[in-house]
């Protein structure tokens, strides 16, 4: 029987190294990578994507995106694309901090972020509009208070005529008090600073008592030191008569600077008056040629009435 030879060591190691070399050579891959726009085809024996990374020395933040992820295994011709995270600065709450982050929505940043925004708080840019490395975020807190103010209203003056009181003179009967008005407004705070304010109504809280004021209707002369209050006054043809020897139409015995005829039917009989140029007097008398706009003075002689002659003279009808 024939004698099998063994196989020398050196020829199993080198078909071992020969099986290596051929399986190390048919793991070799072709793959393409993309870094932030910059496009680098290379070969590698890596099995995932983790592994060419480390291999290639491409390092990576927490915000750098890689697709496919590390995790997935590399095919021949494969395709890595990283993106690569950029810096974005934020203004919030009196602080402003920089974030690196992906293109996304502004709202989807902040939320990444945990940057809360408040319902009635302001954003810019929008919240639906893209991150821009260029443009800031800013996060504008608005709050809204209710306020409250106050001021006088000023009593008004209630006029009232008074014939106790002669023409010109006044007298406070009830005095005034000033009244409160209440304005409640809204005030808009951004970051606490007051931006705006809106009235939102008006509201008398306290009713303003007015002045009334009464004011003198009573018209007045003052001839000789005396005063006389008047009710009415008319410019009047004035002539004179003196002694007949006969009594007044109402009576009397006619006296000189005091008796007066009148027409009754422009001035009642027993009518106070007082005439310029004469004196206080009375309507005690009539005559036959005493008509409408006219008197006729009392004097006591001839010369008297001579002297007064026809004169027109503001008549008083006193009260």
């Amino acid at each position: 029987m024939k004698k099998i030879r063994p196989i020398p060591f050196l020829v199993i190691f080198l078909l071992l190294m020969s099986f290596a070399v051929a399986a190390y050579a048919f793991s070799e891959k072709e793959v393409e990578i993309i870094d932030n726009g910059r496009v680098n085809v290379i070969s590698t024996h890596a099995a995932t994507v983790g592994d060419l990374l480390e291999e290639r020395g491409i390092k990576l933040i927490d915000a750098d995106e890689v697709v496919p992820g590390v995790d997935t295994s590399l095919t021949n011709c494969g395709r890595v694309i990283i993106h690569r995270a950029f810096s974005v600065t934020v203004t919030a709450d009196f602080a402003t901090n920089s974030y690196q982050t992906q293109p996304v929505t502004v709202a989807e940043f902040l939320a990444a972020n945990n940057i809360e925004v408040g319902q009635y708080d302001w954003v810019t840019p929008a919240l639906d509009s893209m991150v821009d490395e260029d443009v800031p975020v800013v996060v504008s807190r608005i709050t809204y208070r209710q306020t409250q103010t106050t001021q006088p209203i000023e009593p008004k003056t209630v006029r009232k005529e008074d014939s106790s009181l002669n023409s010109g003179q006044s007298k406070v009967v009830t005095a005034g008090k000033p009244g409160v008005l209440t304005i409640t407004n809204l005030v808009t705070y951004k970051d606490g600073e007051a931006i705006a304010k809106q009235e939102l109504n008006r509201t008398v809280t306290v009713a303003a008592q007015d002045e009334v004021l009464a004011v003198g209707t009573r018209q007045v002369i003052s001839r000789g030191g005396k005063t006389y209050a008047y009710k009415d006054v008319m410019a009047m043809s004035a002539t004179a008569y003196t002694h007949t020897g006969n009594k007044t139409y109402t009576g009397t015995t006619p006296r000189a600077g005091y008796t007066v005829a009148v027409d009754p039917k422009v001035i009642p009989l027993g009518t106070k008056l007082y005439v310029d140029g004469y004196g206080y007097a009375k309507a005690e008398d009539i005559g036959s040629a005493i008509t409408g706009r006219k008197i006729d003075l009392f004097f006591n002689s001839e010369k008297e009435c001579t002297d007064w002659g026809v004169r027109t003279v503001r008549v008083y009808i006193l009260e």
